[in-house]
């Protein structure tokens, strides 16, 4: 089931600036409904939810390596995959999140027709990163 056939959730972790307000804005014109939590140790009690988010974007910085909890609470809610958003893209901790369970690191501009595959592609499950 693709965003077009149904409204999907995505949680944003991290602070209210850097790229998550322009990825915020790029998600809801794509009909995603998003909320915020601040810090990563949020993240695991609203994964256990009945209205728990289908997608997580962690935000991330190059000295940043508070994504790794929220990939672990993902890993125990067992079904919402994580997606990094940073700035910059630091290839490093790209392939990093990748061989650790990340579903894809996205980074600005935020394109609706990609972020787009990538959020559907990531909620199906099938492994097409987007590399933008």
């Amino acid at each position: 089931m693709t965003m077009t056939q149904r409204t999907i959730t995505a949680l944003l972790v991290g602070k209210q600036d850097g790229c998550l307000p322009k990825l915020k804005q790029c998600l809801e014109e794509l009909g995603v409904k998003t909320a915020y939590v601040d810090l990563p140790n949020q993240v695991r009690s609203r994964l256990h939810k009945p209205d728990a988010p289908e997608v997580v974007f962690a935000h991330t910085e190059p000295t940043d390596e508070t994504w790794w909890e929220v990939l672990s609470a993902a890993r125990q809610s067992g079904k919402q995959p994580v997606i990094l958003a940073s700035r910059v893209l630091d290839d490093r901790k790209y392939l990093d999140a990748l061989e650790n369970g990340a579903f894809d690191f996205v980074v600005p501009p935020f394109r609706p027709r990609e972020l787009r595959h990538v959020v559907d592609s990531a909620i199906s499950g099938s492994h097409a990163c987007s590399h933008y």
